[in-house]
């Protein structure tokens, strides 16, 4: 994973599997990612499986983005990770983006 920031917003690419041994990785480093930003984009489109355990991260993130007041924008457009969120329906609950510079174009700005 990588995470870079743009202005007051951080992207978090993923890559490999987003599964049981990987999602605490994943959490501490949006924990550390979201510590002072309006927005926080995830880019799934690195990522080889995503497992039930990265799933319901994402679920968990979209409530945590609610109550603290971030936007918070999905990039997938691959099957590996595209797939899982239309099966669970986690596609009608997360806002999906098709490329990062989609999700950077939709997102509001801040001064920073």
């Amino acid at each position: 994973m990588s995470t870079e920031r743009i202005g007051s917003i951080a992207v978090l690419h993923l890559f490999g599997e987003l599964d049981l041994a990987t999602v605490d990785l994943v959490e501490r480093e949006v924990t550390a990612a979201t510590a002072d930003v309006s927005a926080l984009v995830i880019d799934l489109d690195g990522l080889t499986f995503l497992a039930s355990t990265g799933l319901s991260l994402l679920a968990r993130l979209s409530q945590r983005a609610t109550e603290d007041g971030f936007g918070l924008r999905i990039v997938a457009s691959r099957r590996q990770a595209l797939r899982p969120l239309q099966i669970t329906a986690l596609d009608s609950l997360l806002t999906i983006d098709s490329t990062v510079d989609a999700a950077l174009v939709a997102l509001p700005r801040r001064a920073g």
